[in-house]
């Protein structure tokens, strides 16, 4: 049997259905070898950069592996922000990459370039194979460590030949991924600690994904309430009793205010990196100033990175808050919550404002939306006002941070072809990263509605300046681009609103998602926005 089918045969074996990438001469016989088998398929974004990230999002949101297979070569380079981004959210992605054919390497062929040296510092194995007989061997290998907390991606680069040679290795037995082995000492101070405390808070980290109904179970038996870091936003439904929203940058005004202020002496961190968003620049005064941080997580070796932890717990999340629940002691403090969790709308600005749409949006898409957000103005937001419902969810890197990060929605979509996908974008990231990725939704008829924030300016970039110098760069602006007619001449349906009186509108445009669509949200930058970062830098 070739290479190119014995690889394809151990993907399928271990659950992968879809490979997302951009075909080039170097990675040919993989990519023809998926013609050869009905349940596994290579879906073609229109760059390297869209297919990492496709790669990095699908293995976030399903906590499947995520796998890209791209050119070793420009591939590599075009693709390392979501390579980078998967590194960083520790999400298991397996990138494999072609390479040129062993006799011709050193001697300037086409498209040779050692891009697996540029890799060394994001990923966690890194191999380059010279042998076709140890190709199982490399790729169990790599899977298995893909899939080990911390959890990243993993590279593999396969010369042309290697892919087109005679398979003659050993067979290699299922996969064998160590568990994280739970501390029960810690875990067991952590029930004593809170057993002899009062009144906490449970933030919610990207850790927890898929524990929503454990997570509310502890909050509820403890009567604390909760907050979520960006990654954590929609792991539980932002109406849930005991929860007040998003903490960090851009926090609603309810969870700023008891954080930094309320009669707490237990904060219980699971599952969060407690990195610079989530503690609002490591606001030790919050975190660790008459109270005693404990912190859950499956990563070891980022306890004590950020903040000093009194309690750091090493255990998968998903042993840890079953027993918490049921060794702690009940508590009745009346804390859910009643009070709004911002202050009243100011309507003092023109156009159209993003804290309307972000409060009125999940009334007017389907309740089992998955929104998604890109860096910039919109996401300060999106994170403050927007209300994920139970049967939604959240996707959104603020710690990695690159813009267009979530335009590449084809990895998302894979996950259930028939849940919409909402994707709020700025004009900056649509331009930088996104217009061309219209075209790989219309081509999968993608149910993903791109709202594309237009106020013709980087916006975050043109407010902070403004607010840490005085003033700006006059090419922060551009000439006004009309994103509906582009829209349109790609064949998409598309809408442009202009006033909050016109966000009535989405209802009936959205009534029926059957493929992409595009909503053009025109703003001019009036709107008070939720400063977040920018506010503490300005302290500086």
């Amino acid at each position: 049997m070739k290479v190119y089918d014995i690889i394809m045969k151990y993907l399928i074996n271990n659950g992968v259905k879809d490979i997302f990438g951009v075909p080039t001469a170097t990675i040919s016989p993989l990519v023809n070898a998926t013609k050869d088998f009905d349940n596994i398929s290579y879906k073609i974004v229109k760059n390297e950069a869209a297919a990492s990230y496709s790669a990095a999002k699908y293995a976030k949101i399903s906590q499947n592996l995520g796998v890209c297979m791209i050119s070793g070569s420009v591939g590599i380079l075009n693709a390392m922000n979501g390579i980078a981004e998967s590194s960083q959210s520790k999400s298991s992605v397996l990138i494999i990459t072609g390479y040129v054919d062993r006799e011709v390497q050193g001697k300037g062929a086409i498209q040779e370039l050692e891009g697996h040296k540029i890799l060394d510092n994001l990923v966690k194995y890194n191999k380059v194979i010279s042998d076709a007989d140890s190709v199982l061997e490399e790729l169990k290998t790599a899977i298995e460590i893909a899939n080990t907390h911390p959890k990243g991606p993993v590279h593999i680069a396969l010369p042309r030949d290697i892919q087109l040679s005679e398979y003659n290795g050993i067979e290699v037995g299922p996969l064998d991924i160590p568990k994280v082995q739970t501390d029960y000492v810690a875990l067991e101070n952590t029930v004593n600690k809170i057993n002899e405390s009062n009144n906490g808070v449970i933030i919610v980290g990207g850790g927890c994904r898929g524990l929503s109904e454990p997570v509310k179970k502890l909050a509820t038996k403890l009567d604390w309430r909760i907050v979520t870091t960006t990654s954590g936003k929609g792991i539980v439904e932002e109406d849930f009793p005991l929860h007040m929203g998003h903490y960090g940058f851009s926090s609603t005004d309810l969870s700023s205010e008891y954080m930094e202020n309320a009669d707490i002496d237990v904060i219980l961190a699971l599952g969060t990196q407690l990195a610079e968003n989530s503690t609002n620049k490591f606001d030790a005064t919050v975190f660790t100033k008459s109270r005693a941080l404990i912190r859950i997580d499956s990563d070891k070796s980022s306890f004590g990175k950020s903040l000093n932890e009194d309690i750091s717990v090493l255990s998968e999340l998903e042993i840890a808050i079953p027993y918490l629940t049921e060794n702690i002691d009940a508590k009745e403090l009346n804390n859910a919550v009643t009070e709004p969790l911002n202050n009243p709308y100011n309507d003092n600005h023109t156009k159209v404002s993003l804290r309307k749409l972000y409060e009125n949006i999940t009334d007017i898409l389907p309740s089992n939306t998955i929104y998604m957000n890109d860096i910039g103005e919109s996401q300060q937001y999106a994170l403050k006002y927007l209300k994920v419902p139970k049967e939604g969810d959240f996707e959104c890197n603020i710690n990695y941070g690159c813009m267009g990060s979530s335009i590449g929605c084809k990895g998302v979509s894979t996950i259930d072809s028939d849940r919409p996908i909402a994707s709020f974008i700025g004009d900056g990231s649509f331009f930088m990263n996104g217009l061309s990725e219209l075209l790989t939704a219309k081509k999968y008829n993608m149910k993903v509605i791109y709202f594309v924030v237009n106020n013709s300016c980087l916006s975050f970039v043109n407010r902070g300046h403004d607010i840490l110098f005085g003033r700006v760069v006059e090419d922060f602006k551009d000439e006004y681009t009309d994103v509906k007619s582009l829209a349109e001449i790609m064949g998409i349906p598309s809408i442009k609103i202009e006033e909050n009186l016109e966000i009535e509108k989405l209802k009936d445009f959205t009534s029926s998602i059957n493929g992409p669509m595009v909503v053009e949200i025109i703003t001019d930058g009036t709107e008070d926005m939720p400063l977040g970062r920018l506010k503490l830098l300005k302290k500086k």
